[in-house]
């Protein structure tokens, strides 16, 4: 023992370590929790809404449903979804005639891709490998290779083609036809078209259930959700949304397959519809003429674009209640959720 150890000993006293070795590990335990919490919140899943007006898009936060980032993005930004490693937002820009994207990390503009006349809506196939883009003016589909950014295939489809959505296996792409009142199906591999299905009047979107083997199309002034058989390009059933007046838009199917939420523009309200019966087993009011509509990937959340209330609803999907209500830019239009 040290002399200084021995004289503090026999006097009945103790040396206290050096203040940095007892504080230096607590340091190190608040800034692991610390970063453990930021990358914790940073993981969270963000919802993306196209505000058509105001010519950007609006980052939530799903945690907090709260409005985190505004990104300029371009002219009459609409259509909206993100690459299956949620490192990519692409935007249709309808007036500039391009897809802008969007770095999730960064969320600035990083690329403008040429997407052919009036792109209206697309979607992304689950490889993330190539987009299928409506071009409304034109009466066609482009796709579009994402490595080149080229567009490799122009396909004839149905009058004012709008909504666009490749199933969940990849196989199929549905092209809504707003004046022939149509679906067009083309065949993902083939680049072509395999069928033309007559559905209700102005057809806006559609989505398939999670097997692919289903999918539901709203119909903006039938007041109608057609259910089509899809290995036989056939409907099945036709689902009325209160009388027919309520101008059904944006649709979408949860996860387990079993419910469909479908966004009405007219009523102001969310119809929920169970997808075996393809009866209507709720209806939950939101803001004013909701359109764009999505899902958190558990499917426990559906977010609704408002767009004339200029806000986002979002609605528990097991109560069927809005819990909360999210001011964000002008005419929101479409929503897309990260994994």
């Amino acid at each position: 023992m040290a002399l200084g150890d021995r004289f503090f000993a026999s006097q009945g006293l103790r040396l206290m370590p050096p203040l940095g070795t007892r504080v230096a590990p607590t340091i190190v335990v608040v800034l692991a929790l610390v970063i453990s919490w930021i990358s914790s919140a940073s993981s969270e899943p963000k919802a993306y809404i196209t505000n058509e007006r105001s010519n950007d898009i609006s980052v939530i936060d799903t945690a907090t449903n709260s409005v985190t980032a505004t990104v300029p993005v371009g002219e009459r930004p609409r259509g909206i979804r993100l690459s299956p490693d949620g490192k990519r937002v692409y935007v249709a820009l309808g007036d500039e005639d391009r897809i802008a994207v969007v770095d999730t990390t960064s969320l600035q503009v990083v690329d403008r891709i040429s997407s052919g006349s009036d792109p209206e809506t697309f979607d992304i196939s689950p490889d993330g490998k190539r987009l299928f883009v409506s071009n409304e003016d034109a009466n066609t589909a482009s796709v579009i290779d994402l490595q080149s950014g080229q567009i490799i295939a122009t396909l004839p489809v149905g009058i004012e083609p709008e909504g666009v959505t490749v199933s969940p296996d990849g196989k199929l792409v549905y092209v809504t036809g707003e004046t022939s009142h149509t679906i067009s199906v083309i065949d993902a591999a083939a680049l072509k078209v395999l069928a033309t299905i007559l559905v209700g009047s102005r057809p806006r979107e559609s989505a398939f259930s999670p097997d692919s083997q289903k999918a539901f199309v709203t119909a903006e002034i039938g007041g109608t959700v057609s259910v089509i058989d899809v290995p036989g390009h056939k409907v099945v059933a036709t689902v009325t949304l209160e009388g027919g007046d309520s101008k059904p838009k944006g649709v979408v199917v949860t996860p387990d397959g079993k419910k469909v939420f479908v966004a009405n523009g007219a009523s102001h309200n969310v119809a929920v519809i169970d997808a075996q019966a393809h009866e209507v087993i709720a209806t939950i009011p939101v803001g004013r003429r909701p359109w764009g509509i999505a899902l958190t990937h558990d499917g426990k959340k559906a977010y609704v674009a408002n767009g004339v209330s200029n806000d986002v609803s979002v609605i528990d999907t097991a109560t069927h209640k809005v819990i909360a209500s999210v001011p964000v830019g002008k005419m929101p239009w479409g929503i897309a959720v990260s994994p």
